[in-house]
């Protein structure tokens, strides 16, 4: 098999921790691979007698391969993947589910206990590089993939359609048709669900098992309506500017206005519960190339292939890169509340890689470097957390990381943080509201806050931002034309490909460019959420 393989320096990084058992492998060449396993079936032999039969399956049913690359196109969770549990019972074209065929090979009672040890089995389609195999290109009527898992020693096995067994060695990528069974690591079962605060998709199996989307941007089953951008300032904007014109006529801080409807000095307002602040766009900084390298630096993160020989461009394979965000907010309550979210973000919207062909003797070689970064605009606003001044601190800081092994620990700190004391009960309002612009004429109080912080160990820190309540939202009054949003390809074929494309919105609003750690840029904007 290793003829079919390109060594490329990199480990496909797409699989989980797997084996097999004697009895499931005809080729007697491959027992060096194979665990031995005389004691009671654990996951390992479980999910290795799956992918064998798995393999089996998709060789002889052309209805089994389309069910899989139907449901990995409409990437439920931002991602190529199938989970098992909702697609087994699926009615074939040709008749039959994908669970019958494989109780062909598997007995039900090893199924049942593999959905119980492994509920998110997962079969992934990745993206080869060279267009070598993708879900979209994938020909089901001609190729036939083969099925790839992890053993326990980490070693990563594949099963071909006759039932042999071999290696991917740590340097060496597949370009032949293949899929993996693993875990999902984007979706979960309902009842362990405790970091997603509004579990708005709930997915239903036919055997009345719940599961949810581990973060809410993996959702991709219900996603919300995106913001519009005109030439014009949209309606969810024109708070915004308003609030940059008080702020310029009268001192204000925008976010006075926005939350408070304060537009004087001497004005009061009730707090609005319906506004989040949010991650507008972010941007990685410093050299690409180190970068790249640092976030990139696992097995299981996104790798460039720049293909050597005839096969022409290189790409993208292993998924998307995704990064915590976690903002800390002290209360009055004296402890910091840690809010975690996660940006998904294809690479090709982060990096802007420069390949130059050189002849090298009989072929024609492709080098290059990551060249610039790109500024991704998120489609739709991440929201973070609603800035109540009465009960929170007047700064708050974010820290974002690029997430590797899921792995973490929890330490709590302490930290000072500044309260504003401008508050008061108002019988016109019924209500609590804010007193004056800024902090009034009222004295602050600081407080010693406990913060619980958590570490995602092996993971890539890529540092902290601090944003002020009292800092500016906009910096511009008008909104600005960053450019066209004419689609990648068509330049590449017409080869204006000197420049770095970045498709972008064509109307933005120019946010504060202040929240740099160093590491990466984000801009962060307070919008009504209805």
């Amino acid at each position: 098999m290793n003829a079919y393989l390109r060594r490329v320096g990199l480990l496909l990084a797409l699989f989980i921790v797997g084996s097999c058992s004697d009895n499931m492998v005809e080729n007697s060449e491959n027992s060096s691979l194979i665990e031995k396993n005389d004691g009671e079936v654990d996951l390992n032999s479980l999910k290795s007698e799956f992918s064998f039969a798995l393999a089996r399956v998709l060789n002889e049913s052309e209805g089994v391969r389309k069910l899989i690359k139907e449901e990995a196109i409409k990437q439920f969770d931002h991602d190529y993947d199938v989970l098992y549990m909702l697609v087994k019972d699926k009615q074939l074209g040709g008749g039959g589910t994908l669970e019958g065929f494989l109780l062909k090979y598997v007995s039900r009672e090893n199924l049942l206990s593999l959905y119980k040890e492994m509920p998110t089995l997962t079969i992934f389609v990745p993206s080869l590089p060279g267009d070598s195999f993708s879900a979209e290109g994938w020909n089901t009527a001609k190729e036939i993939p083969y099925v790839a898992y992890k053993n326990k020693e980490n070693e990563i096995l594949f099963v071909d359609n006759a039932g042999n067994l071999d290696i991917i060695n740590r340097d060496e990528i597949p370009i032949f048709p293949i899929v993996v069974v693993k875990p999902s690591e984007r979706v979960i079962l309902q009842s362990t669900s405790t970091r997603s605060s509004n579990n708005s998709c709930i997915m239903r199996a036919n055997n009345g098992i719940n599961f949810v989307f581990e973060y809410d941007e993996f959702n991709n089953i219900t996603p919300s309506k995106a913001n519009t951008r005109a030439v014009e300032i949209p309606d969810n904007l024109k708070r915004i500017y308003d609030a940059k014109k008080y702020a310029d006529q009268n001192g204000v801080w925008q976010r006075d206005y926005i939350y408070y409807g304060i537009s004087t000095m001497e004005g009061m307002g009730m707090y609005r519960n319906n506004i989040s602040e949010c991650i507008y766009a972010f941007e990685l900084t410093g050299d690409p190339n180190e970068v790249y390298g640092d976030i990139s630096d696992q097995d299981d993160d996104p790798h460039y292939e720049p293909f050597n020989g005839y096969r022409g461009q290189g790409g993208w394979y292993g998924g998307n890169y995704e990064f915590i965000v976690k903002t800390y907010v002290s209360s009055s309550q004296l402890v910091a509340n840690e809010i975690i979210k996660v940006l998904s973000i294809s690479p090709k919207d982060l990096f802007w890689y420069n390949g130059e062909k050189r002849r090298d003797e009989t072929q024609i070689k492709t080098i290059g470097a990551m060249a610039a970064f790109k500024k991704y605009y998120l489609p739709i606003p991440i929201p973070l957390f609603d800035w109540n001044l009465e009960n929170y601190s007047s700064s708050i800081t974010i820290s974002i990381e690029e997430k590797d092994i899921e792995t973490t620990e929890q330490n709590v700190t302490k930290t000072t943080s500044t309260f504003a004391t401008n508050f008061e009960f108002n019988p016109t309002f019924a209500a609590v509201v804010k007193i004056g612009a800024k902090m009034g004429a009222s004295a602050t109080v600081t407080h010693e806050v406990s913060t619980t912080i958590t570490r995602y160990l092996n993971s890539d820190v890529l540092g902290d931002v601090l944003i002020n309540f009292g800092d500016d939202v906009v910096i511009k009054n008008e909104m600005e034309n960053i450019g066209g949003s004419e689609d990648e390809s068509l330049i590449r074929r017409r080869g204006d490909d000197k420049v770095p494309y970045t498709p972008k919105p064509i109307y933005v609003p120019v946010l504060n460019p202040k929240y740099n750690s160093g590491r990466y840029k984000i801009e962060i904007i307070p919008l009504a959420q209805y």
